[in-house]
């Protein structure tokens, strides 16, 4: 019933290790890090768990569509619960690609509403909580 994700999580964190940098550095251990929380947000959305997707994001996270207006405080916590909790989005073939606090993942996005396009989605991670979800 449940989506499968098509990436192999081990595949993510080799990538992350592969980064010009001590695998033991602070680095390493945040780039791993910001990926993990990305991941569970994935996995969550898959999973449509509603707790799990909205424990990802910090209290003044914000969502914009490219350019536009960011979305903050309620409106940020109306937009997930209609558009991704509600309609059960989700990211199917989902791939990541971790550049510091920023996590860049693409595949296909698709809701129950028979909504669906190509993702191409930017994570900011700050304190080990998303605070920027930008539709690109």
């Amino acid at each position: 019933m449940g989506q499968t994700i098509q990436y192999d999580r081990r595949a993510v964190l080799i990538g992350v290790a592969a980064l010009p940098i001590s695998p033991h550095s602070a680095v390493a251990d945040d780039a791993r890090t910001t990926a993990r929380i990305v991941t569970t947000l994935i996995e969550a959305m898959a999973q449509n768990d509603a707790n799990l997707i909205a424990a990802q994001f910090d209290t003044r996270a914000s969502q914009a569509y490219g350019q536009g207006s960011q979305r903050r405080g309620n409106a940020f916590r109306a937009w997930l619960q209609s558009d991704i909790i509600d309609a059960k989005g989700r990211v199917e073939n989902a791939e990541l690609s971790v550049q510091g606090r920023a996590v860049v993942v693409t595949g296909r996005y698709r809701n129950d509403n028979g909504y669906s396009s190509d993702a191409d989605f930017l994570f900011i991670v700050e304190n080990d909580r998303i605070v920027q979800w930008t539709v690109r």
